[in-house]
């Protein structure tokens, strides 16, 4: 009895009384209210439970003093709201469903009410509504903290990972962005596609499919490229799961996406500026993995000098497989050219284009989730500047619909050249 007329005296005050309503008729702000302010005075706290550091029985003393401080309950709404909390803290909300849904490979958040989701490669529009710009702001930050990643004035903008679930987040606030927050989850399934599998969704067709299975068997260097979503990590993932199963291989990667279901793979990632220490980039990753008795090198995405320690490892008789932006298949090398310039190497732009031709073999070019081109490297050129390549598959687009769906066949365009029928025939020994 005692308790409950303490609870009712509470109820008697006007000014808690509103309070009371307003969290009933706003459940979303109060949660999010609440969430803001232990971000605000302890981002490292949510960021260490959510990673195992600490007890989450600390989080929820700290919960508590808040809900306390400014009166956001009244004892009888403690571990409902306590339980609300922590959904917001670390579940992903609204959000949820869509990363649950295996088939989903992309979500993206513009404001707080504008949000779409890409399946099969195809954009789709989806209800989802944070009800106003504090919350989405709010939730934001939270989903960039608890991953260990930093989001303030002066940082507006991380990548992080969320291993568990094999997302990679992107996150930008004010004052970097003009407008609202925004936020891009690119998903990576926990059960990941098989060869047999992508001919199923129609990335390839069979004769694709025989080929890769064949490619997988030697020592051939393959690069995967393509414009971002196209499925350049998908099927570079499934190329890796169909290797053979001795074959020692090093991932590297900016944030863990590869994620192989093969034995005797090595992951590794770089490490950040705001982790501490010293920072450790692809390229270091790369470089120190000659010393390590390897038989493949892996990385996930070339985006800056790594592409300089990728052709040296490949041209050494290692092979190499990676992903990179190009917008088609011809491109590719005139993108990983650039790139390695940032390296300053010392050698000079014909020498590396030399290096390049005779250390890739194969080269992939997709685009809404379909492999669209397949060219073997015949060499380089010099008198003529320019490479020399085989066309194997291509993809005749008949139609492309409203969603950005390609429909049309996959065609063999010609037979494997002297280069490839060599390894084909040297099938690796491990």
């Amino acid at each position: 009895m005692p308790v409950v007329a303490s609870h009712h005296k509470f109820l008697l005050n006007e000014d808690i009384n509103r309070e009371y309503e307003r969290s009933l008729s706003d459940i979303n702000t109060l949660v999010s209210d609440i969430t803001f302010d232990i971000l605000k005075d302890s981002p490292e706290l949510v960021a260490d439970v959510a990673s195992g550091i600490t007890d989450r029985s600390v989080l929820e003393t700290a919960i508590m003093k808040v809900i306390d401080r400014y009166k956001y309950h009244f004892g009888l709404y403690r571990e409902e709201l306590m339980r609300k909390v922590f959904d917001f803290m670390f579940g992903y909300g609204e959000l949820q469903k869509y990363i649950e849904d295996e088939e989903i490979t992309d979500i993206d958040g513009t404001k707080f009410n504008e949000f779409v989701i890409k399946r099969k490669g195809v954009r789709y529009k989806i209800p989802v509504n944070f009800g106003n710009e504090k919350i989405f702001d709010t939730y934001c930050k939270l989903i960039a903290i608890r991953n260990g990643g930093i989001l303030n004035d002066n940082d507006s903008h991380c990548r992080v990972t969320d291993e568990k679930n094999r997302l990679r987040i992107n996150v930008s606030v004010k004052p970097r962005n003009i407008s609202s927050p925004a936020i891009s989850i690119r998903k990576h399934r926990k059960v990941s596609y098989t060869l047999e599998e992508l001919v199923e969704l129609e990335m390839m067709d069979e004769n694709i499919y025989a080929f890769i299975k064949k490619l997988a068997a030697t020592d051939a260097t393959v690069l995967f490229c393509g414009k971002g979503a196209a499925g350049k990590t998908t099927l570079l993932r499934a190329f890796v799961n169909s290797l053979p199963e001795m074959e020692r291989v090093l991932i590297v990667e900016s944030d863990a996406e590869i994620f192989p279901d093969k034995p005797y793979c090595i992951e590794q990632r770089i490490k950040k500026e705001n982790e501490g220490g010293r920072t450790v980039t692809l390229r270091d990753l790369v470089r120190d993995g000659l010393t390590m008795s390897l038989d493949s090198y892996c990385v996930g995405e070339i985006v800056g000098d790594e592409a300089w320690e990728f052709i040296k490892a490949a041209f050494t008789g290692h092979r190499g497989m990676a992903t990179t932006h190009a917008e088609s298949a011809e491109d590719a090398f005139a993108r990983l050219l650039t790139l390695s310039k940032g390296a300053n190497t010392g050698e000079s732009e014909k020498t590396v284009k030399e290096m390049m031709a005779g250390s890739i073999d194969v080269i992939f070019h997709l685009d809404s989730f379909k492999v669209v081109d397949v060219l073997e490297v015949i060499g380089y050129r010099e008198d003529r500047d320019q490479f020399e390549y085989n066309r194997l598959f291509s993809f005749e687009i008949i139609n492309e619909d409203e969603n950005g769906f390609l429909e049309g066949r996959f065609v063999k365009v010609g037979d494997i050249g002297k280069r490839l029928r060599n390894k084909f025939l040297r099938r690796r020994q491990i």
